[in-house]
């Protein structure tokens, strides 16, 4: 029985985390239905949640359908890789758009340049920090370089229909959102309310939001705080896992987007027709 068990243990030991971080996101998700989340400055004093947003230029009226994706390393792409680029391409239903240390000057506004410290960067915060950079001045849409299961030409259109600044897919558990990592009223109102959530790895933004602002002037915000550290101990390797790097795995993209999916959870559209195949992708 013992041998049996160890024998599928790749089959039902996944299932079993999976069902147990389903279950406990249940009581908050039944207490944020109950009790729903409503944005109050002053719960943030203090935080990026704090600011009021000043939007540079008008919002775009329509956005482009086009889905960026990135592959910041000189590394070849895997083979894996490179199918799921291929599939995407081939089911999406709009155009794709793969952006490399090749071609991304060609994508670079000149009156916002890369922060100076962008070089010393991960690839995966070279990533997130570029899909930041797009929606917020280019606006459409982003992926991970993943196969996906549906085409992404209604949910443009869908967004296109409204007056919202975005549209992801929802995080669907309580382990999903960055709540642990965070502090104070934003930790304790992301636990409560993660159901407002989105995604961080597949999204349509209208450039130029309120919603985008807010995202990149964090950005820089955080950019200009890591600068020195970055330029001591930059990210030689790709998860920026090489000792005295000074950016968590996070903190540059999901403990940023998370919280502003609550403050602007009203200008959110939520639609699992952007979700990404999180499997067999590396």
């Amino acid at each position: 029985m013992i041998k049996l068990l160890h024998k599928f243990r790749p089959i039902y030991s996944p299932l079993i985390v999976e069902s147990k971080a389903i279950l406990e996101s249940i009581p908050s998700f039944v207490l944020s239905v109950l009790n729903p989340y409503k944005y109050d400055q002053k719960r943030y004093v203090g935080s990026f949640l704090d600011r009021d947003v000043k939007i540079s230029k008008v919002d775009v009226d329509r956005v482009t359908e086009v889905i960026y994706c990135f592959w910041t390393g000189d590394n070849e792409m895997s083979s894996t890789r490179k199918e799921c680029l291929e599939q995407l391409k081939s089911k999406v239903g709009v155009s794709v758009k793969l952006i490399t240390p090749q071609n991304l000057d060609g994508f670079i506004l000149p009156k916002y340049p890369l922060h100076r410290a962008y070089k010393n960067l991960s690839c995966v915060h070279k990533a997130d920090y570029l899909r930041c950079y797009f929606m917020h001045h280019h606006g459409g849409g982003y992926t991970d370089i993943k196969k996906h299961k549906y085409s992404w030409v209604n949910a443009f259109e869908k967004l296109n229909n409204s007056k919202l600044d975005i549209l992801g897919y929802p995080e669907i558990r309580l382990r999903n959102t960055t709540y642990m990592t965070l502090d104070g009223n934003i930790r304790t109102d992301l636990k409560r309310h993660w159901r407002y959530t989105i995604g961080v790895g597949a999204f349509i933004c209208r450039p130029y939001s309120a919603f985008t602002t807010e995202w990149y002037d964090e950005l820089m915000v955080r950019m200009e705080y890591y600068a020195d550290a970055l330029e001591i101990t930059p990210g030689i390797d790709v998860c920026g896992k090489n000792k005295g790097y000074p950016i968590r795995w996070a903190n540059i993209l999901g403990e940023i987007l998370h919280p502003l999916s609550l403050k602007y959870s009203d200008k959110l559209l939520r639609s699992q027709s952007v979700f990404p195949i999180c499997r067999n992708y590396r």
